[in-house]
């Protein structure tokens, strides 16, 4: 089964020009992206999946996302609909993301340069690309019956079909070569650090009980500054002797003592030299201060928490509250759509499964406002909460930016 093939067959004119219109870029430089970004998608997928523990994360993601190949069939009708297709990218784009992690951006740069469109219409292109093979894999694996070996095996089955699809450069950033390792020289190495560890444990490897420079120094040194400590307080001593035998007698005492703040004697188990101590006086209550300073407001340290942390208060706000509530910790790149960390997510996941009557609305706030970002994000947000199993009916998504809320996305609770 060619899976590239199954999906090139959905991609007839009629749909490239659709495409085409909706990026606003030439027909046939779309056709030609598409050409590189279908193999992309799949072979970033087949690189994910390399082991029957990351083929079951896959097959989770087939499952859960509702992937059975439907949207090939209505692909047409999809894209004729602004809202479907937006949605469609946003979903696509976070799910290649996360099967490419950082090689992302530098994909999408190429597929950009390669096929002569704009940036960001080579990374909706990635993002529209992405349902399409999954939708092609969920719906050959439906058809078969295949299970988690199943689906290893034909993913196996796509990578000649994808290296022949792909040019050298988009191979390059899909595949990480490893360099084959020297077994001699492994086996060296774990001596050397062998060895090492050794005469860390040992720093006298010849078991010599003199020992080399190294062990008897720091003695000397430390000996040498004991015998002068004992030198100058003995020198010490000795000098407050000979003034007590000349001082004269108590009632005609001349007022200069000697200065003995330079050293202090204390008794013999404890003998420390101290240097001087500056004694510090209390301020008076009427002491003026520097006012620049003293009326400054404290400033409040609050902690960094993550969103496990503030389940409570937001599962609370979620249950009471009517009114637009902030996901302070659900942020994307500057300037994006794109999450880069999904934070209160799981809280509100939660709530909507606990409360299976409950409906919310999604808006951006005030830190999304600027052309069509606020709508973007509220898209990407209800992407996620498809993902996680949540119905499209109870999530609606608003256009209008509400700038008197602080944040990049609010959610409103509709009971």
């Amino acid at each position: 089964m060619n899976i590239i093939g199954l999906i090139k067959d959905k991609l007839t004119d009629s749909v490239i020009e659709k495409v085409s219109n909706f990026l606003g870029e030439h027909p046939e430089n779309i056709s030609l992206a598409l050409d590189k970004t279908v193999p992309t998608v799949l072979g970033g997928i087949i690189q994910h999946t390399t082991t029957e523990e990351s083929a079951g994360k896959v097959m989770d993601v087939l499952k859960d996302g509702g992937h059975t190949g439907e949207i090939l069939d209505d692909l047409p009708n999809l894209l004729g609909n602004f809202d479907k297709t937006q949605l469609l990218i946003t979903i696509g784009t976070n799910i290649f993301n996360h099967f490419l992690g950082n090689k992302s951006n530098g994909i999408v740069e190429t597929i950009s340069s390669l096929s002569n469109i704009r940036k960001t219409s080579a990374s909706s292109l990635v993002g529209l690309a992405t349902p399409l093979v999954l939708g092609a894999l969920g719906k050959v694996i439906a058809r078969e019956g295949m299970g988690v070996s199943g689906l290893i095996k034909l993913l196996n089955e796509q990578r000649d079909a994808v290296l022949a699809a792909l040019p050298p450069v988009l191979i390059n950033k899909l595949i990480t070569k490893e360099e084959p390792v020297d077994k001699k020289t492994a086996k060296e190495q774990a001596k050397e650090k062998k060895k090492e560890k050794e005469k860390n444990a040992n720093p006298n490897p010849n078991n010599n009980p003199g020992g080399g420079p190294a062990v008897w120094i720091p003695w000397v040194l430390l000996g040498l500054v004991l015998i002068a400590i004992l030198f100058y307080v003995f020198k010490y001593k000795k000098q407050q002797d000979n003034q007590a035998q000349v001082l004269p007698a108590a009632d005609s005492m001349a007022t200069v003592t000697p200065d003995t703040s330079a050293f202090s004697v204390v008794p013999k188990d404890t003998l420390t030299i101290t240097a001087p101590v500056e004694k510090i006086e209390p301020k008076p209550a009427d002491t003026k201060v520097d006012t620049k300073k003293a009326d400054l407001p404290a400033i409040e340290s609050k902690p960094v928490t993550n969103s496990s942390s503030n389940t409570g208060s937001l599962s609370s706000e979620l249950q009471n509250s009517t009114s637009w509530i902030a996901l302070p910790n659900l942020n994307f790149r500057k300037g994006s759509a794109e999450i880069s960390n999904r934070g209160d997510v799981n809280d509100l996941v939660k709530f909507l499964k606990s409360n299976s009557k409950a409906k919310i609305t999604i808006a951006g706030g005030s830190q999304s406002s600027g052309g069509t970002l606020s709508e973007d994000r509220a898209y990407a947000l209800q992407g996620v909460l498809l993902e996680r199993g949540i119905s499209e009916s109870r999530i609606e998504v608003q256009s209008k930016t509400v700038n008197d809320v602080d944040a990049k996305v609010i959610v409103k609770v509709r009971k």
